[in-house]
């Protein structure tokens, strides 16, 4: 418990830091309400009491999570927990996008590109790999991990390493409609491409229609601005054949086993709690194509 006050000590030091400084002045109402948790999470009562009072008077649309600021060692302890939390058998976290996607594939039974935006520590692309190299599928498939973070990509390339050499990963700065077929052509089997493409300009920098099927998990409610939440949308129709969006829905029930799985981690604690604050309800998702997952209050579009 000492580990875990020290640890949320540095946190509340960082945000105070973040709020003396002019450059963070448009993010104050977020630092404000980060602080107010952080002293809330230290003690059980007061988090108890902090859930209750405070939590249903925050707008989550301007909303950050600790992970939304320029701190690695934030990014590092939330993707560490988050990919252990995907993993587990019993929670199953990510299972219906793993299992869309592993049927997306055994489907086509051809080769394809596949684009993972937002694509963090690469977890759903780890398992849907792993599914096809048990399997032994012998068509071509080549995985595109876009995100601008150097910290994921560090997680990401750690995290595909436990595949051992039966996949091939490059790590590309920006990836380009040429360097992508240069690859293809190349290289067989289950290649990753990790790069830092900005999400927003795919549609300049690739063809119509040109990935095969193209998804997000647990990134779009980190869009702050609903302008940009349209503009992703229509990027992704764009681009893609097929798409994939993977996210949560606010439940105030969940927040319950939630903060018990993740008390002891306080980053964690505030991407799974402020996460839950900035997801839309469930009634606001009125999607023509899309499932609900009650256990882990998540849902799946597909269009």
């Amino acid at each position: 418990m000492k580990k875990r006050r020290i640890e949320i000590d540095g946190i509340l030091e960082k945000l105070r830091e973040f709020k003396n400084d002019s450059q963070y002045d448009d993010r104050l109402y977020a630092i404000d309400e980060n602080i107010r948790f952080a002293e809330a999470m230290k003690t059980l009562p007061s988090y108890a009491w902090w859930l209750l009072t405070r939590a249903p008077k925050i707008d989550g649309a301007r909303l950050l999570e600790l992970t939304d600021f320029p701190v690695e060692e934030w990014d590092v302890k939330m993707h560490g927990r988050l990919m252990e939390i995907e993993r587990n058998k019993k929670i199953k976290l990510i299972k219906p996008l793993v299992d869309k996607i592993s049927e997306f594939i055994s489907r086509e039974n051809r080769p394809l590109v596949l684009v993972n935006l937002g694509a963090g520590g690469m977890e759903v692309d780890r398992q849907v790999i792993s599914h096809l190299l048990e399997k032994k599928y012998d068509k071509s498939i080549i995985f595109i991990g876009v995100d601008k973070s150097p910290v994921t990509n560090k997680i990401a390339k750690e995290n595909l390493n436990s595949l051992g050499k039966r996949i091939e990963i490059f790590d590309i700065e920006m990836l380009t409609k040429n360097r992508l077929e240069e690859i293809a052509r190349s290289n067989k089997g289950v290649v990753v491409i990790l790069c830092k493409n900005d999400i927003f300009n795919l549609n300049v920098e690739f063809p119509p229609k040109y990935f095969d099927l193209v998804y997000n998990s647990l990134f779009k409610h980190h869009l702050v601005q609903s302008s940009d939440k349209e503009k992703l949308d229509k990027i992704i129709k764009e681009i893609s054949k097929k798409s994939l969006e993977y996210d949560g829905y606010r439940s105030w029930l969940h927040t319950i086993p939630q903060s018990i799985v993740a008390w002891n981690n306080p980053v964690f604690l505030n991407g799974t709690i402020f996460s839950m604050l900035r997801y839309l309800r469930k009634e606001n998702l009125n999607f023509s194509k899309i499932s609900f997952f009650k256990n882990t209050a998540h849902y799946l579009r597909e269009f």
